[in-house]
């Protein structure tokens, strides 16, 4: 119904001109009124009563009713309202013009993609966020995935960086597991796909985001983590149908901490050399700078490296998709170009993809399907040198007079010009990537109600990398050896799966549909690397190893595991409101201890259609409303194969053969195996509720959960008695609470063609860890900041700095052997001393809440949206704000650093006689709060109108521009952009990007 609203309003706005100049000073008015009411006889307030053919309308009022002027000769009045059919009637001759309008079931019918079938949306009993259409591609994205953020409430979806090609951090309700950490289940068309999302969003059908036991349940331990489902386009039948889509982008640092300029990081090193007394005056700069440096300081020449390094990057896609069929035969065929160019030089993905998708209808009951892709990319795999840029001392320059390149710039022998790896012949590291995925399937109709299905499929893809670095790069260091290496790896996955699906409609009150099916996959890895020093010619790069001369290594590696699993679900509907749901998967892991690689994991859920009660029905301000109720267990056993039969390591010694000693090796019994070990297990409640407001004007679902995950797969300490530091085990629980709501509202709707509707997703989880091995309340000796009972997973555990020790508090300070210009700590027992004790959670990784607000505008084509997406409450380490250099022989970024003369409460005095490493407490400068709100992305589009664009013999044709992640409304460390995570490497960009969506 907006398609059809939206081309009429494309169509009058064309014609209105040639309308009113023809009829505009001689038509005859007529008066039409009426009354609009629904099914029941109740009157619809604000329905759109429209003259077909004009932008000649009004609305109703409070009784439905209307009064409507028209000039048109045989006028026709479009009725349309938000939840109901749009009609049609002829008023020609008529002063009187009274309709009833029906239910649009539509939405009720919408068919949304669940684990081995369909369901109608209005029959779910899970917790699913369906994604399609216009979402899938408001912005343009490398990863597929990304158009997600924002969207999903519990799905909390970061970029990892700005690299060309970057990965997507990502998980749905929060994080259960601690070692055995899995990514939520991606499935394209039923396959398993692993990695970056390389599917083109105009390849994509919908996305369905299954987040509860009961919509994840049917995949066992795979969707422990949640699940995405991606649906690929197909065919249909009629003549063909070609689409074109293309953007083109520019891309800019969003941000990038600010370093030290050349006076700044004078000032800075002056100052810390004056406190240990060997800075008096600009006398003392021979003794503290190099002559090189000094003389760039007397002469004004300051070098920005950072700036030097980044640039400008850029976005191109290219997608042409092929759609149609018979009524045996139905295809889709696209193909894709993609070429992202990073900020820093020779960083760059480029991407070619092919699909085809092909149904064909052998006979009545026998139906084949195919969903292939192919994928080759090639990346060029930059090292970040801004790590180089923001320390090395800003008195250089890259270029001396005549424009050579200066390799050593500041008068240092080990410090070199950042932009070295860019110079001819002195660095590569190429990627290249060949991915074939895909299913071929075979539905079997042997009788009414019931499908067979048979599907295949594959996923392979060969790896190839390949490093060169020559001498005085940043990867060997200055006058260091030169490094070739290439590696080979080989990744298959086989998966076949059979399941049936049988559905029956007993009676009027009772609905049937049961499905039984078996999956097994295997997949197989292996990986062959070599390296070797001082390679005998720069022109070889990586192509012939044999020609370095030391240092060779050599490498090689298996990685084989399968999984067998059995499933079935019950649906079941009575009364048309009564919902039933029963799940039940056994699945069997090769990782997993003999006795235990097999487990149940059960679900059941319940729902009920409040608004067929009939003290709903005659509620006009409720249009829908569903009460869902679910509980199930799910396994996870995402832990890497062998671990259960423990591991040998590798030991050096010299070999005596008399007179002469050779390198030789052993082996020990490096991991100890445990034969017990079995599934982790998470068991979730979900309580939600659906609901539509105002003839579906506001629709929503919200829903409360808690997942509770015991047996962890994780590490745990055994005493050094038994000659091993650690072993994997089932020890720990941890727990997981939350709410999400999902709005849409359609806020105006106007008869002269204006729109306005709105979608909000928030989530709120809480993750704690509830139980650790032997009743533990904490573990410190677990990665860097250690777990607690109590408290969130990834937490930040350290002193607390209060500020800076001040002239004055000399006695105070000494108490804990500090002196003013030292961090001054919290002595949280007030004992006098600072102690390990002493030491509190700072914050978490994780959000408090996430939000994302998009709203939506047209009128007579013209399009306008905009995403503004808020991550609050998580605390960051920021490597700008642990980068400072106390003892002023690097540079770094600009900090308010105490002085006599500056009393501030920031950071410590610059001091020459210690460093970084042996400051006390320097580690508690790194924590800030990297909560942020940003304006995700603003789209501006026009789709021309129907007359011209058949006139160009087009279906459709629209342009657009989008500003991607351009605005940050909010953060505590502007203008760095908070969504990095608080590194400096690959800073996070924004675009500018202009596109074109043309249909033949």
């Amino acid at each position: 119904m907006e398609r059809a609203l939206l081309k009429k309003a494309r169509y009058l706005y064309s014609l209105f001109f040639i309308i009113v100049a023809v009829t505009g000073a001689f038509a005859q008015g007529t008066t039409l009124q009426g009354r609009v009411v629904d099914e029941t006889g109740g009157p619809l307030p604000g329905v759109t009563v429209l003259v077909k053919g004009t932008t000649n309308g009004t609305a109703t009022g409070v009784d439905g009713s209307y009064t409507l002027n028209v000039t048109t000769a045989n006028p026709t009045l479009v009725f349309s309202y938000i939840g109901y059919q749009t009609k049609e009637v002829a008023a020609a001759g008529k002063s009187t013009v009274n309709v009833s309008l029906a239910v649009d079931s539509k939405a009720l019918e919408e068919v949304v993609v669940i684990g081995y079938g369909t369901v109608k949306k209005s029959d779910l009993t899970g917790s699913v966020t369906s994604v399609r259409g216009e979402d899938l591609t408001a912005i343009p994205v490398t990863n597929g995935l990304e158009v997600l953020q924002g969207k999903v409430p519990g799905l909390d979806l970061t970029r990892s960086s700005g690299q060309a090609g970057a990965s997507l951090n990502f998980n749905i309700r929060g994080t259960r597991s601690i070692d055995a950490i899995r990514p939520p289940l991606v499935l394209v068309d039923g396959i398993r796909y692993d990695g970056p999302l390389d599917v083109n969003p105009n390849d994509i059908a919908s996305m369905e985001i299954l987040k509860d036991a009961t919509a994840t349940a049917i995949y066992g331990s795979m969707g422990a983590n949640g699940v995405i489902l991606i649906t690929t386009k197909s065919g249909g039948s009629g003549k063909a149908k070609v689409t074109f889509n293309s953007y083109y982008g520019i891309s800019e640092a969003n941000g990038y901490a600010d370093i030290m300029s050349g006076p700044e990081w004078v000032a800075l090193r002056r100052e810390s050399r004056r406190t240990v007394e060997e800075w008096a005056g600009p006398e003392d700069d021979e003794k503290i700078f190099n002559p090189t440096q000094l003389e760039n300081f007397r002469n004004g020449i300051y070098t920005d490296w950072a700036d030097e390094v980044i640039g400008t990057g850029s976005q191109q896609n290219y997608q042409i998709g092929v759609s149609g069929g018979t009524n045996k035969l139905s295809y889709y065929l696209s193909t894709e170009y993609f070429d992202e160019k990073g900020l820093l030089k020779d960083d760059r993905l480029k991407r070619y993809s092919g699909r085809m998708n092909i149904g064909y209808n052998i006979l009545d009951n026998l139906k084949v399907n195919t969903n292939l892709m192919y994928t080759y990319k090639d990346q060029d795999l930059r090292r970040d040198p801004l790590n180089q840029a923001n320390k090395m001392s800003p008195l250089g320059r890259p270029y001396d007079d005549e424009g050579n390149f200066l390799l050593k710039p500041v008068g240092d022998a080990s410090t070199l010009n950042p932009l070295t790896d860019e110079q001819p012949g002195a660095f590569e590291n190429n990627d290249i990537n060949k991915r074939f995925f895909g299913n071929l399937s075979v539905d079997y109709t042997p009788i009414n109600n019931l499908v067979v299905t048979s599907r295949f499929g594959i996923d392979q893809y060969n790896n190839r990398n390949g490093l060169y670095a020559a001498s005085n790069t940043i990867e060997t260091g200055a006058d260091g050896l030169s490094l070739a290496r290439a590696t080979l790896g080989n990744f298959s996955r086989l998966t076949w799966e059979n399941f049936a699906n049988y559905s029956k409609n007993l009676s009027d009150n009772h609905e049937v549909s049961v499905m039984l099916g078996s999956s097994i996959w295997s997949q197989k890895e292996e990986m062959f690397s070599a390296e070797g020093r001082n390679l005998l010619s720069s022109t070889f790069l990586f192509y012939n190893l044999s020609a370095t001369q030391s240092a060779y290594r050599l490498g090689s590696g298996l990685s084989e595991q399968s999984m067998a699993s059995f499933f079935g679900r019950i649906n079941y509907k009575l009364l048309n409101k009564y919902l039933f749901n029963f799940v039940m998967r056994a699945d069997g892991a090769s990782v997993l201890a003999d006795g235990n690689k097999w487990d149940y994991f059960p679900s059941a859920s319940v729902a009920w259609i409040i608004k067929e009660e009939s003290f709903l029905q005659n509620v006009n301000a409720i249009s829908d409303m569903k009460l869902r109720l679910s509980y199930g267990v799910s396994g996870n056993s995402a832990i890497d194969p062998y671990l259960t039969l423990g591991g040998l390591g590798r030991s050096y010694y010299a070999f005596d053969q008399g007179s002469t000693e050779t390198p030789a090796f052993g082996f020990y019994p490096g991991a100890l195996s445990n034969p017990l070990l079995g599934w982790e297990k998470t068991a979730t409640a979900n309580l939600g509720l659906d609901f539509g407001l105002f003839n579906n004007r506001v629709t929503g679902t919200l829903d409360i959960y808690q997942q509770n995950t015991k047996d962890l797969l994780m590490s745990r300490r055994l005493p050094t008695t038994t000659g091993y530091e650690r072993i994997i085990d089932n020890v720990g629980e941890t727990r997981n609470r939350g709410v999400e709501l999902q709005l849409g509202t359609v806020n105006i709707d106007q008869s002269n063609g204006f729109r306005w509707t709105s979608d909000f997703s928030f989530a709120s989880n809480k993750e704690e860890v509830t139980a650790l091995a032997d009743g533990a309340q904490r573990d410190l000796t677990f990665g860097e900041y250690g777990l607690f009972v109590g408290h969130p997973i990834r937490i930040f555990y350290d002193y607390e700095k209060i500020g800076i020790w001040q002239l004055g508090e000399e006695d105070e300070a000494g108490k804990f052997g500090q002196k003013p210009g030292d961090i001054r700590v919290k002595d949280q027992d007030n004992n006098g001393i600072i102690t390990d004790d002493d030491r509190v959670i700072l914050g978490k990784a994780n959000p408090d809440w996430t939000l994302g607000v998009t709203n939506r505008f047209g009128y007579k084509g013209v399009e306008l949206s905009f995403l503004v997406y808020a991550r609050m409450g998580q605390t960051i380490v920021s490597e700008a704000a642990g980068s400072y250099k106390i003892d002023g022989l690097e540079n770094g970024p600009v900090v308010d650093y105490w002085t006599p003369e500056n009393p501030t409460n920031a950071y410590p005095r610059p001091n020459a006689g210690t460093s970084r490493a042996s400051t006390r407490y320097y580690s508690t400068l790194q924590y800030v709060d990297g909560s942020f709100i940003k304006v995700r992305d603003i789209t501006l589009a026009y789709s021309f109108p129907q007359p011209m664009i058949e006139k160009l013999r087009l279906s459709s044709l629209r342009i657009y521009a989008t500003a991607k992640n351009y605005f940050i409304l909010k953060s505590e460390i502007d203008p760095y952009d908070p969504e990095r995570g608080g590194a400096l490497s690959f800073p996070m960009t924004k675009q500018m990007v202009f596109g074109i969506n043309v249909a033949f």
